[in-house]
């Protein structure tokens, strides 16, 4: 990650996709599974190398 990163982080895959989903960057489909939009990017970090 750098200083030039811009976005939300949150505390779990799940959270990211219910709040991207919120906001129309992607939707849950009829089986639970998160289908991001074009250009959607969901990134998740490996807290265990701090």
């Amino acid at each position: 990650m750098t200083r030039a990163r811009a976005g939300k982080w949150y505390a779990s895959l799940a959270e990211a996709q219910r709040q991207a989903n919120r906001i129309g960057a992607g939707f849950t489909d009829a089986l639970g599974h998160f289908i991001a939009y074009r250009g959607t990017v969901l990134e998740m970090r490996d807290n265990s190398a701090s």
